[in-house]
């Protein structure tokens, strides 16, 4: 028997898995397992966020119907003019200015406040429309980044584990060794050792996984736990100016926007205090000895002290308006600043991917393959081998971490894209 070829033949098998890792393949339900599009999706239908949006909407609309109604009429009754004193006193029969009075108020606020009214909780229903589709995409942007953390746990699981198959065999490859003289204990041990420090590897990956999915389970519930698909969504260049473009129409932008209306229609309300309204209250008398009568009064509110009253609440108005437009600036900005740069490092990172599948990975594997070889022909160390596996593994998860990068930031772009 040829016992350094046999070895040979045996210790050639190590680098399998990691060639494996450094060039994964789906697996044969990628169909039908959990996608980042699915779970985004499942997200958004079954969300109970967006139906308090809806509800409190529904609620805006039916303030903004009330709102431009005059105010309900104010119905008085009593008795005016009692006389407290000498024989007539508690009574109607002999005192002709006695009567028991019964009228009717009806407030007019003037017709612009009540239009204004109506469009400032208009406004409101509009705010809370567009902070809805704006949760829309943001329950979509955290679905997303949490179905990635699940994938990448998964795909981290899945490599060790190839990893710690080969371990295996090292184990087996070398114990076979030390059997023919060809091996010491301390190789051995080694060997085993490594074994184990990819089984706890391995635990990790498993308990990072469970992690990510319960995580997940926030947005998507049971369904987190469902098989994900292996393979990341498909990734385009990001267009910035396009995306830049689209600022003006996203939902969060929308949302401060109609902010800043509700705040301009308060500014006009307030203006509108320096105009009083007016008030007609109808009456009628009944005297029981002599002849009843009717009375019309007018009220008119007098703004005589504006300055403590109008004045502030316009300035306040203008206050709360200047507020919400360095919102909308501040929105803006912050938006902008957030495209340009997942964009950039989106362009970066497709850069370094590059570099691991043109250069890392292959030279990995044939410095993989060279200690095996050489541990083989007797020549190499086992040492050699551990290092050049582990180097190996080490590369498959940065250009894993590469990845995870890369979609994160298609995510948070796909947040600001036109829809």
């Amino acid at each position: 028997m040829n016992l350094p070829k046999t070895f040979f033949v045996l210790a050639i098998s190590l680098w399998t898995a990691v060639s494996h890792a450094a060039d994964p393949t789906p697996s044969s339900d990628a169909l039908v397992a959990l996608s980042l599009d699915d779970a985004a999706a499942l997200a958004i239908s079954k969300q109970p966020q967006l139906d308090a949006f809806d509800a409190e909407a529904r609620a805006a609309r039916q303030r903004a119907i009330a709102a431009g109604q005059l105010p309900d009429p104010t119905l008085n009754v009593g008795i005016s003019d009692l006389t407290l004193e000498g024989s007539n006193r508690f009574t109607l029969q002999n005192e002709s200015d006695t009567q028991i009075m019964a009228g009717v108020r009806q407030s007019f606020p003037r017709a612009d406040k009540l239009r204004l009214r109506r469009e400032r909780a208009e406004h409101e229903a509009e705010t809370f429309d567009a902070e809805r589709a704006a949760a829309e995409r943001v329950i979509a942007r955290e679905t997303g980044l949490a179905w990635l953390d699940v994938w990448k746990a998964e795909e981290s699981l899945r490599l060790t584990k190839a990893s710690l198959v080969e371990a295996g065999r090292q184990v087996q490859a070398v114990t076979i060794a030390l059997a023919a003289n060809r091996a010491t204990q301390a190789e051995v041990l080694a060997a085993r050792v490594e074994a184990e420090s990819l089984r706890d590897a391995a635990d990790a990956a498993a308990q990072s996984s469970r992690h990510a999915r319960n995580a997940l389970a926030r947005w998507i519930g049971e369904a987190a736990f469902n098989p994900v698909c292996p393979e990341l969504p498909e990734e385009s260049s990001p267009d910035v100016a396009a995306l830049l473009t689209a600022l003006a129409t996203h939902p969060h932008f929308l949302a401060e926007a109609k902010k800043v209306a509700v705040a301009e229609t308060d500014v006009s309300l307030a203006k509108q205090d320096y105009r009083p309204d007016w008030a007609v209250a109808l009456g009628y008398g009944y005297r029981l000895n002599f002849a009843d009568y009717a009375q019309v009064q007018i009220e008119i509110p007098l703004p005589l002290f504006s300055a403590n009253r109008q004045d502030k609440q316009l300035a306040s108005a203008v206050s709360m308006q200047a507020a919400q437009q360095a919102r909308l600036d501040d929105a803006l900005r912050e938006h902008s600043a957030e495209i340009r740069m997942n964009a950039d490092d989106w362009s970066r990172l497709q850069t370094r991917l590059a570099r691991y599948d043109s250069s890392l990975l292959p030279q990995s594997k044939a410095r993989t393959d060279a200690a095996v070889a050489s541990y083989g022909a007797g020549s190499g160390s086992l040492k050699e081998v551990f290092d050049a596996r582990r180097s190996a593994l080490e590369l498959a998860m940065q250009k894993l971490d590469l990845q995870l990068d890369s979609a994160r930031h298609q995510v948070q772009l796909r947040y600001f894209a036109p829809q």
